[in-house]
């Protein structure tokens, strides 16, 4: 089977490229970024060039059996989102249903359901895309789905969205926990919302949903949470707090008194029932090994972050 990976050069697609070849996939990886060592490998063709390029978009995806689409820019900006993110998605989607690709896969985000207004957070959740934290990136997301369902009920374009909260690897990132890792470093207060956290999800376990669907018709046209272990705020600071042997206490603040970054006191327990009872998608570890997975991602996080300040300083 040949695998297109847009917008692969990212962590998510570094990982996907490094696993899918194991199961018998051929990858081929399409970004704007240069091809770097990680992608110098036999199992891996890397194109060079961006999604708005219709007539390379259309050359990639010739002779493809499935294509996934990670390619985001994440920026707050409205023109960036619609003029680059969603016309590269719309460009993906013509050429992959004119070339009659076995499988779309696209990639969405908890964020499309704004905020939660029942727990645990299932796919039957409205999406309250006025009400999220960052409305302009929810909307182009939720564009990018309804696109995605578009070509697939007009075009007959076999596609999958799968939204989730939070990937990490062997590494994590985010602005919001690198802040409470130099916090901590410093000795200062950790505060976040009281019970607030999300849904964390491994890229092994993303990669192994993904690879279900790919093989499983009755994917085709559906929409399923993923994650992998939810874990609270609280729960973290209190792991950076011991990785770091800091002092800094954790405060946690009630939900409507909360006036810090949104980030930090939103709720997103993620239901992933409706992916184990469709695609049999199991956690490929338990939840005490996919905690210990976490707590080595984010040592690299904390080591990463102590590495700056000290450029810094």
């Amino acid at each position: 089977m040949k695998v297109l990976i847009a917008g692969g050069a990212g962590e998510i697609g570094k990982s996907l490229a490094k696993d899918f070849p194991k199961r018998g996939y051929e990858v081929m990886v399409f970004d704007p970024a240069p091809k770097t060592q990680e992608m110098e490998k036999p199992s891996i063709t890397y194109v060079q060039g961006n999604l708005v390029d219709v007539a390379l978009v259309n050359e990639v995806v010739q002779g493809m059996d499935v294509v996934i689409n990670l390619a985001w820019s994440f920026s707050d900006e409205p023109h960036t989102i619609f003029e680059e993110d969603i016309k590269g998605h719309l460009y993906l989607l013509e050429a992959a249903s004119s070339s009659r690709v076995k499988h779309f896969i696209y990639t969405s985000t908890a964020t499309v359901y704004g905020r939660a207004v029942f727990h645990p957070v299932s796919e039957s959740h409205p999406c309250l895309i006025s009400d999220a934290r960052k409305p302009v990136y929810a909307l182009g997301k939720y564009t990018a789905e309804e696109l995605c369902r578009f070509y697939h009920k007009e075009r007959n374009l076999p596609v999958t969205i799968f939204r989730f909260w939070w990937a990490f690897g062997e590494r994590i990132g985010g602005r919001h926990l690198r802040d409470l890792v130099k916090k901590a470093l410093r000795g200062q207060p950790l505060e976040m919302g009281n019970g607030a956290g999300g849904a964390f999800l491994t890229m092994e376990d993303l990669s192994k949903a993904i690879a279900s669907a790919m093989e499983a018709p009755g994917a085709s046209g559906q929409i399923y949470n993923l994650g992998s272990l939810f874990l609270t705020w609280e729960e973290i600071g209190a792991m950076i707090v011991n990785l770091i042997h800091s002092k800094s206490s954790i405060q946690l603040v009630p939900s409507d008194l909360w006036k810090g970054p949104a980030f930090l006191n939103e709720v997103w327990d993620l239901s992933w029932e409706k992916a184990k009872k469709n695609l049999g998608f199991e956690l490929s570890h338990s939840k005490e090994k996919v905690r210990s997975q976490f707590t080595k991602a984010l040592q690299k996080c904390i080591d990463e972050v102590k590495e700056e300040e000290l450029k810094v300083t």
